[in-house]
């Protein structure tokens, strides 16, 4: 939501929290590398998965299970991915794809091996099925402050959108 589709929203008692950027890039024929293998999150990772998640965000975005199984269900299409580093899960990503765009719904990396790929693998392999499926473009959002996945998307020719997105959080008057 931009700051000016929020009004009617602050005027009910919203106010903004967090700006976040939104990228895109076009999903071309050429098939991006994947270094490492990537494989499918099943349900038996989801605590590995959510861990992870809570040492890569603050508290405002941690996904719990809930939050994990919505964001699954955000697009009429979405894959769960894992990426591993000696036997554990190290980050994971959910794509999704509603018509030709495709959304990088979340994509978290463990702290402690950061920096090693596992972010850019994860992004190649969704950018790949995204492309098998026919999707042209993938967008993706993240916090103004996430210097490090602004690095990893813009790296990865991702282009910020002009306008960005507002989340509001409910004040309690």
């Amino acid at each position: 939501m931009t700051l000016l589709d929020s009004q009617p929203f602050l005027q009910a008692g919203f106010a903004p929290h967090e700006q976040l950027f939104l990228l895109s890039r076009p999903i071309s024929s050429a098939t991006p590398e994947v270094r490492r293998p990537i494989s499918t999150g099943r349900p038996w990772h989801r605590r590995e998965v959510l861990a992870i998640d809570q040492r890569a965000f603050e508290p405002f975005w941690q996904f719990d299970r809930l939050t994990l199984t919505e964001a699954r269900r955000a697009t009429p299409v979405s894959r769960f991915r894992i990426s591993r580093e000696n036997g554990r899960v190290a980050g994971y990503a959910v794509t999704g794809r509603a018509g030709p765009r495709g959304y990088l719904q979340r994509l978290a990396v463990d702290p402690d091996v950061a920096g090693s790929g596992h972010g850019t693998d994860l992004v190649h392999d969704s950018i790949h099925w995204l492309q098998r499926r026919g999707a042209t473009s993938i967008l993706v959002n993240t916090q103004e402050k996430n210097t490090r996945a602004l690095a990893l998307y813009e790296r990865l020719g991702f282009v910020r959108h002009d306008q960005g997105l507002t989340v509001l959080r409910w004040e309690d008057r």
